[in-house]
């Protein structure tokens, strides 16, 4: 029996579709910054997080964003490339590959942007990829706690931190981030809460992406309620949010 194009076009579409692997499902979670000490928010994270990539839109409280972040995440490592820019001020910060080499780049308002070759560190920590490392790591450091290296992207070095846990309370786990050398005093340590149950973030306490006017990290807790949670957001949120203009003026 011959089959006229049309016919063979709907069976080559069915076979691929059959062939093609299912999209990757999309999970999209907010955090609510705060200053430390203060009750009143001062901008929001949205983040879209799948298999594969993470963007982050910085939204002010009118759900304008004004700055993004994206991390590649394809290879389920604890040091994932990212970008950050803040659309404010020009201020750009990031981890990427320029050949066989990983570089450390930033931007200042104003300046030229600054690129500082990486070592190769195999147990280290790059940004958001803390979150991978705790996950692979979470029964080592809860137990006896943890001493890891961690990218200072603005300054290109990376820095040993320790990493301690609390005891459980009310089904949530604080991890206190210090740095650990002679000189730990002239640093803010960053407290994290996770949820006993699933290892979720629930709470962040420290110097946030978002800097201030002059420059310098804004000091922030930032909560991650579970009523923001959301699996199997539909559409492609993703590249959505890598594409949204950035044209909010807040968190000064």
């Amino acid at each position: 029996m011959n089959l006229d194009d049309s016919a063979r076009r709907t069976i080559l579409l069915a076979s691929c579709l059959m062939l093609a692997p299912p999209a990757s499902a999309v999970e999209r979670y907010v955090g609510t910054a705060y200053r430390t000490g203060a009750g009143t928010p001062l901008y929001r994270e949205v983040h879209f997080v799948d298999s594969a990539r993470h963007a982050v839109l910085f939204e002010c409280l009118d759900g304008k964003a004004f700055a993004r972040k994206e991390l590649d995440m394809r290879n389920g490592s604890p040091q994932p490339d990212y970008s950050f820019v803040d659309a404010r001020t020009g201020y750009e910060e990031g981890v990427l590959r320029e050949g066989g080499t990983r570089v450390a780049y930033v931007r200042r308002p104003g300046g030229q942007r600054v690129e500082r070759p990486l070592p190769d560190k195999g147990d280290a920590v790059i940004d958001a990829g803390f979150d991978t490392y705790l996950r692979t790591h979470w029964d080592t450091v809860v137990r006896r706690g943890a001493t890891v290296a961690f990218l200072l992207t603005s300054r290109g070095r990376f820095m040993p931190i320790h990493i301690s846990a609390d005891e459980p309370r009310d089904g949530d786990r604080q991890l206190t981030l210090k740095l650990d050398a002679w000189y730990a005093f002239v640093a803010p340590s960053i407290m994290v809460t996770y949820s006993e149950a699933d290892r979720r973030l629930r709470r962040y306490e420290g110097p946030g992406n978002i800097r201030d006017a002059r420059g310098k990290p804004i000091a922030v807790r930032i909560e991650f309620p579970p009523s923001e949670r959301r699996s199997g957001v539909t559409g492609d949120p993703i590249d959505e949010a890598l594409n949204a203009p950035l044209d909010g003026r807040c968190a000064g």
